[in-house]
């Protein structure tokens, strides 16, 4: 059950005290000729303050017990505010200058009630919709905390699923070439296996977090190409360039990972010469920008299969970033593909 915000009810009081000053100024001077300021006053605000304080406690009970109380709630408040005001004006006037209440009922009360009822109509109305409005941004907010949510559980769930599919199938094809090395060059072998162990321990460590820095994942990917390398040896070069100038730069994982395994997989190694693969990031109008160009021999008919993890990683962007962020694929003459990334910072 939502409490009544007592804040917003000294807010409104504030609000009404003054509206009701300014109203007591009106009646005094244009219509009664400057006589009798100090009382219409103290009875204008006794009036305007008591039907704030109940058809706002009205509002709010109406809130709680639905649209259908709306209305009657917002009456009754009306109601109980004119007959408070009414009697504290009695009051008023007994004490200081000695009233009693058949003159307050003959020359006052009607003054009040119309007063209550011209100016506490348009109080009530708008105490009731901004009610409503309230309730509408609470509603609003929530819809808009769960649409959130659900949209990081979402990327969340794509992460996961990009490191079911990189993961075993990386280490069971390194693992296998490790195996072979050890027929032919044992000294090679040992360094992939060493390579291998950093790189698991780096991937395990930062790959399982939201957000990792650009630095990490460049470190992460320059591992993953040194293995590659070992295995490929001169048929595989590698460059990374690194612009940004900002170390701690905040960077999903797994975004240039896929794409620099596509271009390993389906460009470089099917290619008898091999190729080098290039990665270059820069900033540019608050926009971050990485570009991996590989010399491969392009997708060709391996296309539909490399695109797998060019969706990963354009869902994954898509989830984060929403339509601020892009995956571009493009021909690098004269031979290979151009991955060019572009998310907001």
């Amino acid at each position: 059950m939502q409490t009544l915000n007592s804040k917003e009810m000294v807010r409104s009081l504030i609000i009404t005290a003054i509206f009701n000053a300014l109203i007591a100024l009106v009646l005094t001077y244009m219509v009664m000729d400057g006589n009798d300021f100090f009382d219409v006053f103290i009875i204008t605000q006794f009036t305007g303050l008591s039907i704030c304080f109940f058809v706002n406690i009205a509002a709010h009970f109406a809130g709680q017990k639905g649209n259908k109380w709306s209305a009657a709630s917002i009456l009754s408040g009306l109601i109980a505010g004119i007959f408070t005001s009414s009697l504290l004006s009695c009051g008023f006037l007994f004490f200081f200058h000695g009233n009693d209440f058949n003159y307050f009922f003959k020359h006052v009360f009607s003054s009040v009630f119309v007063f209550g009822i011209v100016f506490g109509v348009p109080i009530s109305y708008f105490f009731s919709s901004r009610q409503k409005i309230i309730e509408s941004e609470k509603q609003i907010q929530k819809e808009k905390i769960k649409r959130l949510t659900m949209e990081k559980e979402a990327a969340m769930s794509t992460l996961r699923l990009l490191q079911a599919q990189i993961e075993p199938h990386f280490l069971f094809n390194t693992l296998s070439n490790v195996i072979s090395l050890f027929d032919i060059d044992i000294e090679k072998a040992k360094h992939m296996l060493i390579n291998i162990n950093e790189y698991l321990r780096i991937s395990l460590q930062r790959t399982r977090q939201e957000m990792i820095t650009l630095s990490q994942e460049l470190d992460l990917v320059r591992q993953y190409l040194e293995i590659f390398k070992i295995r490929m040896g001169n048929r595989l070069s590698y460059e990374i360039n690194d612009h940004t100038d900002n170390p701690e730069l905040a960077f999903p994982p797994l975004i240039i990972q896929p794409l620099v395994e596509n271009s390993i997989k389906y460009g470089i190694e099917p290619k008898v010469s091999g190729g080098t693969i290039t990665i270059d990031c820069w900033i540019q109008e608050n926009i971050l920008e990485i570009m991996i160009t590989d010399t491969g021999k392009g997708l060709d008919e391996d296309a539909s299969k490399a695109g797998i993890g060019i969706n990963n990683v354009s869902h994954r962007l898509e989830n984060i970033y929403g339509s601020a962020a892009s995956l571009i694929l493009k021909q690098n003459h004269p031979t290979g593909i151009k991955a060019m990334i572009r998310m907001p910072l």
